[in-house]
């Protein structure tokens, strides 16, 4: 009898546990509701877009920041023009920033003929002194952002500015595959520019937005783990895919795509080129 008592007892917990969960999930989708107007931090106040015109693609709000030492910048937001038939490769890009090895951010760059390339990067666009948190990522406190941009500013703020652990993977990807990833994650961007859309740390984050376009263009299916959820360990996740060079271990591949800070200058011209020793 004692024994049923307790069991009933700790049903009742439970239920009453998963009500409050539900409920505090319906008042959190009401009260925060994704917005295009608010005080946006510095680089997340205008929002991307693309418009074409038969070959030739052109980028409002192009960022190309000059992020300076003293925590200053130059605000250059730009107009670009490509032709979409000089499209020729996609890199990966994992950027450490936390101690945990998990914790990292991904974003894709799109490699032009001559040397050209545009960076699309998935973010939180937060408020003024708003700061990231994974767990506040869960619960509707950030909308999406895609900022697309130089390598200058959103890869040279992470390796001259911050200090990041910074590794670059070039893909496999074919360039007709590189096309179709662009012009999807084009319209994922357009999308958000008139529409805005809330971030979530584990369904909708810098990781898996982009994997679901990758699905969709190519004949993979990316394994539900730790390690898709936890974006400093998806190199992991590219290698056994052999999406990135899988031809020796992976503890080497790793360490010969880290990017050495100290050898690289995101005012010098040879930047780009210099990344990617």
């Amino acid at each position: 009898m004692k024994e049923k008592k307790r069991l009933r007892k700790i049903m009742l917990i439970l239920v009453s546990c998963i009500g409050i969960f539900i409920l505090f999930v319906v008042v959190m989708r009401l009260v925060y509701t994704p917005s295009h107007e608010r005080d946006w931090e510095v680089g997340q106040e205008k929002l991307p877009s693309f418009s074409f015109d038969g070959n030739r693609v052109r980028i409002e709000n192009f960022r190309n920041f000059d992020w300076k030492e003293d925590g200053d910048v130059d605000i250059r937001y730009e107009e670009r023009e490509y032709a979409l038939d000089s499209l020729e490769s996609v890199d990966v890009f994992i950027s450490h920033f936390d101690d945990f090895e998990g914790l990292a951010h991904i974003f894709v760059s799109f490699g032009f003929r001559g040397g050209e390339q545009i960076v699309v990067s998935l973010e939180t666009r937060r408020e003024k002194d708003e700061e990231f948190s994974p767990v506040l990522g869960m619960l509707r406190q950030y909308e999406i952002i895609y900022v697309v941009g130089s390598e200058e500013d959103i890869v040279g703020l992470r390796t001259d500015i911050r200090d990041e652990r910074v590794y670059l993977y070039p893909t496999k990807a074919s360039s007709a595959q590189a096309k179709e990833l662009f012009l999807l994650l084009a319209q994922e961007i357009n999308d958000i520019y008139a529409s805005p859309k809330m971030y979530h740390t584990l369904i909708h984050n810098c990781t898996n937005e982009i994997t679901r376009r990758v699905e969709e263009i190519a004949d993979v299916d990316f394994p539900f783990t730790y390690k898709t959820l936890l974006p400093g360990y998806f190199d992991e996740v590219l290698y056994d895919m052999n999406i990135i060079a899988s031809d020796k271990p992976f503890s080497v591949i790793k360490k010969d795509h880290l990017i050495n800070n100290n050898l690289v200058d995101r005012k010098k011209d040879s930047f780009r080129e210099d990344i990617r020793r």
